[in-house]
């Protein structure tokens, strides 16, 4: 039986997603503003642990897949009683399709 509130679990895939994030928004800025974006979005991701079922379903790309947007970027989630993983971090223009293996 869960007690207590979900832990957030990040996959490896999306800390290697927030690794692409960072040195995107870097390259393109600076590293205040990418740090910034990152900030945004793990304030966004900790939020879930109160509101697990705030973002739509995403079924048809995964089993019990969720995500909400921190614009520009998809963060791609998975709830359960006892934890909330973040299974991708992804912006919002990439083939969301073809990363999770839809035709």
């Amino acid at each position: 039986m869960a007690s207590g509130r979900p832990k957030l679990l990040w996959s490896p895939e999306a800390e290697r997603d927030l690794g692409d994030v960072y040195d995107h928004v870097a390259a393109a800025g600076s590293p205040k503003a990418a740090t910034h974006v990152l900030i945004s979005i793990d304030q966004a991701c900790r939020r879930l642990i109160d509101y697990p079922h705030k973002g739509p379903s995403r079924e048809e790309l995964a089993p019990d897949l969720r995500s909400i947007v921190v614009h520009p970027y998809v963060i791609f989630y998975r709830p359960t009683d006892i934890a909330i993983e973040i299974v991708r971090v992804l912006h919002g223009r990439r083939d969301i399709d073809a990363i999770f293996g839809e035709p």
